[in-house]
């Protein structure tokens, strides 16, 4: 079951910013010549109204335009006063966020198989049999390293 809120966002830009607030009907308590508590509704329309010419009606964002093509993309709403209204424009961005958790993961992979070459070393150094095999180790620990190499680059 959806529910339905009766609301419109208002807003104005500053310094590049959005500034915005959504307003919907507000109730309030009020006291009466006669001592007595009403409620009393302020409608959007009443909020409007009451709102410096600076505010505008803002555009809600078009969840469809919110889509990146590339995986490696982010789609970020620029709001921009459009004369009557605050519109969005839809600009897509590299997500450095995600190359810096995916190099953050590869690390923490490396970190997590360090003990496997210290094992591997103490073997060697007491002549004992290798417990990991040691080439497919280092192979596999050095695509990982390339790897984040790779997306350090991209950085």
């Amino acid at each position: 079951m959806e529910i339905l809120i009766n609301m419109t966002e208002y807003g104005y830009i500053e310094n590049g910013y959005l500034r915005a607030i959504e307003l919907t009907p507000q109730i309030y308590k009020r006291k009466q010549e006669d001592g007595t508590v009403a409620s009393v509704e302020v409608s959007i329309e009443e909020q409007i109204a009451a709102l410096p010419d600076i505010w505008k009606p803002v555009e809600p964002i078009d969840e469809s335009q919110m889509i990146a093509d590339d995986e490696d993309c982010i789609v970020v709403p620029i709001p921009y006063d459009a004369g009557d209204c605050i519109k969005y424009r839809y600009e897509r961005k590299f997500d450095t966020q995600k190359v810096r958790k995916q190099i953050q993961d590869l690390k923490d992979n490396l970190a997590a198989t360090d003990y496997r070459v210290t094992k591997c070393y103490e073997a060697s150094l007491l002549g004992d049999t290798l417990p990991y095999d040691i080439a497919q180790l280092h192979s596999e620990r050095q695509t990982v390293r390339d790897r984040i190499n790779e997306l350090e680059a991209l950085l």
